[in-house]
């Protein structure tokens, strides 16, 4: 077994304690299900005794897993987008429906499925359920357990948390909503879309532009550190390993389990120092002097006055409510094969 803080990899010999009882989540309106359900439909036929619940907001997916736990399902499997997921984190980690959390399942439905490319099932669809039951149901082929923290995102002391794998502000926030408006169509979709408006956003800066980005005042504290305020071009917090693309722009050394990265308003040798850092890697162009800062925390503090994506669901802040608190909020454990 290799261990990491944030990260652990187990044999499947770890589930052998109770039988798997599988219940799946569709989300018909996600990216890829939108052309239907029919063969995610076709692959449930085989197993009849699998659960399945149709579910569209984030109060039926609550519902859903309330009612699976009362069925005594130990293996969720999600069919659906980012905001799908992060709407079952929420409920699983703030509703806390089972007495034991299930483990998951990701299907790639999303439109990005930033997610599933991370921890999930390999393939489409069809062919990532067709494996997992096969594995659940029949013993067939070898699966292994990925685990990862999940972000506890509090907007405001007397609000509701919500629960994710990914934070982003900054550029982010303002990517998400250009690419929504401009990009989102059908033949763009996947991974490219938002490479190509992160592309787009990086080339603006480089060129000192402000057509498509505004950098955003943001008091940060991360940590027990002080806090400091800066304008910032890029913030982010993920729990995952994998962004689109296969980017991994965290280069921290210390042993917390969230990932903290940050480009200031006014970086310098962008397009020199990019190429290293958003594989995880510095070089003498990446510095913190230079605007580029990346840390593994377990706790960030935010002030900030405009909006935040988790998971690609958008998100509005008001500093004069208080600091947005985004920390270490338990461990997911999700099946690979």
């Amino acid at each position: 077994m290799a261990t990491r803080k944030n990260r652990v990899y187990l044999s499947e010999t770890f589930l052998s304690d109770k039988p798997l009882r599988v219940g799946v989540l569709n989300n018909p309106l996600s990216g890829a299900n939108r052309k239907g359900l029919k063969t995610v439909r076709e692959v449930l036929a085989a197993y009849p005794q699998i659960s399945e619940i149709d579910v569209q907001t984030p109060a039926d997916v609550a519902t859903a897993l309330t009612s699976f736990a009362h069925r005594g399902i130990n293996l969720v499997a999600i069919n659906g987008g980012d905001g799908t997921i992060q709407a079952a984190l929420t409920a699983l980690y703030h509703k806390s429906p089972f007495e034991r959390l299930p483990l998951l399942a990701i299907l790639r439905a999303g439109t990005t499925s930033m997610t599933a490319r991370d921890v999930g099932l390999k393939g489409s669809r069809a062919n990532g359920l067709r494996r997992l039951l096969k594995w659940a149901c029949d013993s067939e082929g070898e699966a292994v357990l990925v685990q990862r923290p999940v972000l506890r995102v509090q907007t405001a002391p007397a609000g509701e948390p919500v629960f994710g794998m990914f934070f982003g502000t900054a550029s982010i926030y303002q990517g998400i909503l250009f690419c929504n408006s401009r990009l989102n169509k059908p033949g763009f979709r996947g991974e490219w879309a938002p490479g190509l408006t992160i592309a787009l956003f990086l080339l603006a800066v480089a060129a000192r532009g402000d057509a498509y980005v505004a950098p955003m005042p943001i008091t940060v504290a991360l940590d027990d550190n002080p806090p400091e305020e800066k304008n910032f071009f890029l913030l982010m917090v993920s729990a995952l390993e994998r962004l689109f693309l296969g980017l991994r722009p965290y280069w921290g050394k210390e042993n917390e389990p969230l990932h903290f990265t940050a480009v200031d308003s006014n970086p310098q040798y962008l397009l020199r120092a990019l190429p290293a850092l958003i594989r995880g890697r510095t070089n003498r162009y990446g510095t913190a002097k230079n605007g580029y800062v990346s840390h593994n925390v377990e706790r960030v503090r935010l002030n900030l006055n405009s909006g935040f994506t988790l998971d690609g669901e958008l998100f509005e802040a008001e500093a004069h409510r208080g600091p947005i608190v985004i920390q270490n909020g338990g461990v997911a454990s999700f099946v690979r094969l």
